[in-house]
């Protein structure tokens, strides 16, 4: 795992993360807080002259377990199976790994190999549902994937789209 050993406070690593969101044209950027840990952030970039909501969610709980990990397989001390140290290094490694994954998606961008948007999509935010879209996604996979119903149409905003059989093919409604 990269970052395990890291000693850099999270907040430098959110405050890096922001910097490179802002490179990026990401507006709006906030923090979403659980207690007193940054628990996400959140930000917008616009696309088509619309604000698209994103949410980089950190989990606490998760990052806890990695550091146990880390400590069982003796790559890190015993003493980071204590509190208040395991949940710290928990979260300035878990920031630290999002951080380096953000920089290096979005440098994508430079190469004009992608879009932010298509980059991104899994954290596209709907702030009605308070779920992201990989969320949304994983309530309801059988409605991404099933691929054994027969065709069906949707219309989603101007596009018509029909799905059949393993592919999707899109036609411009007038």
């Amino acid at each position: 795992m990269r970052n395990y050993t890291t000693k850099i406070p999270t907040e430098k690593t959110i405050l890096e993360i922001e910097s490179i969101l802002i490179k990026f044209g990401a507006g709006g950027i906030m923090k979403e807080y659980q207690g007193s840990r940054v628990s996400a952030i959140i930000f917008y970039i616009t696309y088509d002259n619309q604000k698209i909501p994103f949410k980089i969610p950190m989990s606490l709980e998760k990052s806890r377990k990695v550091i146990i990990d880390l400590v069982n397989e003796g790559k890190l001390p015993r003493k980071f199976l204590n509190e208040p140290l395991r949940s710290q290094q928990g979260e300035r490694v878990t920031w630290r790994i999002i951080k380096d994954w953000i920089d290096s998606q979005l440098s994508l961008l430079e190469l004009n190999f992608a879009e932010s948007i298509e980059i991104l999509l899994p954290y596209i935010y709907n702030q009605e549902s308070k779920q992201t879209i990989y969320q949304m996604f994983m309530q309801n996979k059988s409605k991404f994937l099933s691929l054994d119903k027969p065709a069906e149409e949707k219309t989603i905003g101007q596009n018509k789209i029909c799905l059949d059989g393993d592919y999707e093919v899109q036609e411009q409604n007038e």
